[in-house]
């Protein structure tokens, strides 16, 4: 989760993310500690922590835990090297009178309230030493819908937003992935006829690249094909998912800035630019470097939890 400052001119790679983003709310299983030791961690990733690192030192970094790596919550780990951030197990934000919480998301599952660190045990001194492959929840379809099942009922029934990242599954607005579709050809439609012919081209190419994506699901018959996922009724837009920060394609996360959430899409040079877009909108270069930045979808808090309060 990023809280976005005004942007500046000019970024340099290096300073990227800390130029961009005011405060940085790091989601759970940032470090993987039931294979890896802390201390192996810290010294393979120097250059993250150097960042994590600016942020903390003008108090703008927010470490949650999650399951892989909940050994934090001692600060002092079983291997005896010490954290240098303090972690929390969620954080409250205040929108006007309305709350988004923000957590993992493993603690609706009973097993990792309770058993979490035999799994860790079992990961780093039998399975990975064997080469047995462990299949997370983030592998697991059943096991993702049954996750976001519970927090979507635990939200809709407390009236807030929840975000969460456990299930690496980018969501918004509780939404299945072929309604999120449908909503953006809706938008792009709208906004057509209003557009030069340079924008009304870029949108004709948009809208055959989600037209494709439909098709796609309903071929591989995809629960994404269901609509209203998470309710048999009216769906309430309570459930985001910040996604995955280890993708093929780059990473996602959730933005909030001057009242409006959103869910983007980093990447860089290396990858089609074309098949990340969202909102009609092209990707924005970051600077003179080769990272880039598009919206996949948005929307005012305002409305969200109006709807929220309406339909829940």
């Amino acid at each position: 989760l990023m809280i976005r400052r005004p942007p500046r001119s000019t970024q340099s790679r290096s300073s990227a993310a800390s130029d961009v983003y005011k405060r940085q709310v790091l989601n759970g299983d940032i470090e993987e500690l039931k294979k890896f030791s802390l201390r192996a961690v810290l010294r393979s990733w120097g250059d993250a922590y150097r960042l994590f690192g600016r942020f903390a030192a003008d108090g703008r970094l927010h470490k949650i835990v999650g399951n892989h790596d909940q050994d934090l919550l001692l600060r002092e780990t079983a291997w005896g090297h010490r954290y240098p951030f303090p972690c929390i197990e969620g954080l409250r934000l205040r929108f006007g009178k309305h709350s988004i919480l923000v957590f993992h998301g493993h603690q609706v599952s009973t097993f990792f309230r309770h058993y979490n660190h035999v799994s860790g045990w079992l990961n780093r001194y039998v399975l990975y030493p064997l080469g047995i492959m462990n299949r997370p929840v983030a592998h697991d379809k059943a096991k993702k819908y049954k996750v976001e099942k519970k927090v979507y009922d635990f939200s809709s029934g407390k009236k807030i937003v929840s975000i969460i990242g456990h299930t690496h599954r980018p969501l918004f607005e509780s939404l299945s992935k072929i309604d999120s579709i449908r909503y953006r050809i809706e938008s792009i439609c709208r906004e057509y006829p209003a557009a030069g012919k340079r924008e009304q081209a870029f949108m004709e190419d948009l809208v055959r690249h989600y037209k494709r994506e439909i098709e796609a699901i309903y071929k591989n018959g995809k629960n994404g094909f269901r609509s209203s996922l998470y309710s048999t009724k009216v769906l309430v837009p309570c459930l985001f998912n910040s996604g995955c920060a280890v993708g093929k394609r780059g990473i996602t996360s959730v933005e909030i800035e001057g009242g409006e959430i959103r869910l983007v899409h980093w990447f860089d040079g290396s990858k089609n630019r074309k098949h990340f877009t969202g909102e009609g909108s092209p990707p924005e270069r970051l600077g003179d470097s080769d990272r880039y930045r598009t919206v996949l979808k948005k929307e005012f808090l305002d409305y969200i939890f109006a709807r929220i309060m309406l339909l829940a």
